[in-house]
């Protein structure tokens, strides 16, 4: 959500690349995908390429096991990423997100200019997020805050989900 918030705050294209989106059962066709990928980025430039569960595709190269396909996938992502294959005037950025950022590989770590660690939301936080996502409801005697603290260690989509379960009790009940 971040990183569709930038891209929306700075007029840029976004992409959401994830391990499927990229890999393919051909030998070669992975390689292929990220040239088509960066060849897509710099044609709709200004472009935010992002890349969830960056792990699955970026991770360290010396895995035990990891097939010769993953590294060449690694090695073409970087070589486009670093803009060696890029022109100037395109302006492609990479954001990617993770939960295992001591699994990313030490040459991806080091093309990140920057980390930003985005840690669990504060109760006042959560008390919005409920509000937010709770707004199409009928809630009128719903204490917020009080659910905002009960669920301390939540995280936005735990709350989600605890939103979604809760509206499917009723149902559950009824069956």
């Amino acid at each position: 959500m971040l990183a569709k918030a930038i891209a929306n705050e700075v007029g840029a294209s976004f992409i959401n690349v994830s391990m499927s989106t990229i890999t393919s059962k051909w030998f070669g066709e992975d390689e292929k995908n990220v040239r088509a990928l960066f060849m897509l980025a710099a044609k709709v430039s200004p472009t935010i390429i992002f890349v969830d569960e960056v792990d699955s595709i970026l991770g360290q190269r010396t895995r035990v096991g990891e097939h010769e396909a993953m590294r060449k996938i690694k090695n073409e992502f970087m070589s486009h990423w670093d803009g060696l294959l890029t022109r100037n005037d395109e302006r492609i950025l990479v954001l990617a997100a993770t939960n295992r950022p001591f699994d990313l590989d030490e040459a991806i770590i080091r093309r990140f200019e920057r980390r930003i660690m985005v840690g669990l939301p504060l109760v006042e936080s959560r008390e919005l997020i409920l509000r937010t996502l709770l707004s199409k409801e009928k809630a009128e005697d719903l204490d917020f805050k009080e659910l905002a603290t009960m669920t301390e260690g939540y995280s936005g989509s735990d709350l989600k989900n605890l939103c979604v379960t809760a509206a499917y009790r009723p149902v559950r009940e009824l069956l």
